[in-house]
């Protein structure tokens, strides 16, 4: 095992052609994905092994992944990249540093699910600074840079809506006006969290159940592009230079009285109690 390393970089900027070569490269490997996906008429399932922390990787995931580290490489970035199918790069720490995520949801994949993404998101000292999310059996890509998020795909209508994945935290339900519907597991978490991005989702709280920085480093940016508000169940500012994750929670909303809401549903009423009557 590669030992820890830590690097330090000057102000990160992303060129012009990088940011196309990326959107291209996340283009390519959701292409190679649909090719390979067990959701077509008649597809085989990808040959798939499993890794030491007994979760699923496939043929798709190391395609796409070698797609998107070209695509990185192409444009002449020096920066650390953590992709979650290579180990060696889970103990490398750095102030700028690129989170790649080749097949989100590989599972759901290899169910012939329509839930699954590409993931490749940019940090420096932190913060995000530019973010890209396919959804390719979906038709969604979404590009965040610095404070703007663009998207395509479909659009979703309906009731506002919050969302809980992987959990049903007591409370939480109570806590949303009549006119909210509250939806639990309805689809992944990056999927939700994408779609507060996109504003078709009041809010969402997501337990943290093994999820590393590549799975939540472009949604958190999408949405806080967007002008949303994303936090940890303690209401920080979640910053990724690792690939750990500390949160239990992550608590998104598109305004912030939504996101005071699904805190205080989340909170233990003694945390709210004043210091001397505890």
């Amino acid at each position: 095992m590669q030992a820890p390393r830590t690097t330090h970089h000057q102000a990160f900027a992303v060129r012009p052609e990088a940011k196309a070569a990326i959107i291209d490269a996340v283009t390519q490997a959701s292409r190679a994905l649909l090719g390979m996906w067990p959701g077509r008429p008649g597809a085989p399932r990808p040959v798939t092994t499993m890794k030491a922390d007994n979760t699923a990787v496939s043929m798709a995931d190391l395609a796409s992944q070698a797609i998107l580290l070209d695509g990185l490489r192409s444009v002449g970035h020096d920066e650390v990249v953590v992709t979650e199918e290579d180990v060696r790069t889970h103990t490398l720490s750095a102030s700028t540093v690129w989170f790649v995520d080749p097949l989100d949801g590989t599972r759901q994949y290899l169910s012939g699910s329509r839930d699954f993404a590409v993931l490749v998101s940019g940090w420096s000292s932190g913060k995000p600074v530019y973010s890209v999310a396919g959804f390719p059996a979906n038709g969604i890509l979404a590009v965040a840079d610095g404070t703007t998020v663009t998207h395509i795909g479909p659009e979703a209508g309906g009731r506002p809506t919050v969302h809980a994945v992987y959990c049903d935290p007591p409370g939480l339900r109570g806590a949303l006006g009549s006119g909210t519907e509250y939806l639990v597991d309805c689809y992944e978490s990056t999927r939700v969290l994408v779609e507060v991005a996109r504003r078709y989702a009041r809010g969402a709280v997501v337990e943290m159940c093994g999820h590393r920085a590549w799975d939540i480093a472009a949604p958190i940016h999408l949405i806080t592009a967007a002008g949303g508000c994303v936090t940890d169940e303690q209401g920080r500012t979640v910053s990724l230079t690792t690939p750990q994750v500390q949160a239990r929670y992550l608590v998104a909303a598109t305004d912030a009285s939504t996101h005071r809401a699904l805190l205080d549903a989340l909170s233990d009423p003694t945390d709210r109690k004043d210091p001397e009557q505890r």
